[in-house]
């Protein structure tokens, strides 16, 4: 069975994929002799093509005449870029504990679940249960952006609760004070 290989981006191709999804970025904007001040240095210039091509063959964009599209394939590793760049700012507990709670296929959206939970993890989230992360910050719409670019939406819930099984335990986890309960 072939091993598939992560698809590695460097900053230019992330800005190229960023800009294309934006609607910003066409392709004959890359040839034109009056680019952007940002783009005018030679170097860059050069970077940028080079970028752009290596783009167009990991197929993560399709070109069509002088419209520059982003594929499947495009669209998911920007949705993942996207998420990288959420965070969630930490602020005095209120005594609320937002909890998210997702059941995602493990069938067509087994990468897409895996990278969820590591986000949730990596964004100070901690596990109550499998599939049920707990952070006592606001986080809700954070969330739905990261559910939406992953396109996980519609098995992801944010629930909210003033009180938890593993109370003591989260508020020490979280480092948070016992008397703001």
């Amino acid at each position: 069975m072939k091993k598939k290989r992560k698809t590695y981006l460097g900053k230019y191709e992330k800005e190229i994929l960023q800009l294309v999804g934006a609607g910003i970025l066409v392709g004959a904007s890359l040839m034109a002799p009056n680019l952007p001040a940002a783009f005018r240095s030679k170097k860059k210039k050069y970077s940028l093509k080079r970028s752009f091509q290596n783009v167009y063959e990991k197929n993560l964009i399709i070109l069509s005449g002088e419209k520059v599209y982003l594929s499947e394939k495009g669209q998911r590793l920007l949705g993942k870029i996207q998420s990288e760049e959420i965070e969630i700012q930490k602020h005095e507990w209120d005594g609320i504990w937002r909890i998210v709670s997702y059941d995602i296929p493990e069938k067509p959206l087994k990468k897409e679940r895996n990278y969820f939970r590591r986000r949730l993890k990596g964004l100070g989230f901690q596990e109550l249960q499998k599939s049920m992360m707990v952070i006592p910050y606001e986080c809700k719409e954070e969330i739905a952006i990261i559910a939406q670019n992953l396109r996980i939406s519609p098995y992801v819930m944010h629930l909210v609760t003033d009180h938890l099984p593993k109370q003591k335990e989260m508020i020490r986890i979280f480092n948070l004070e016992e008397e703001e309960v």
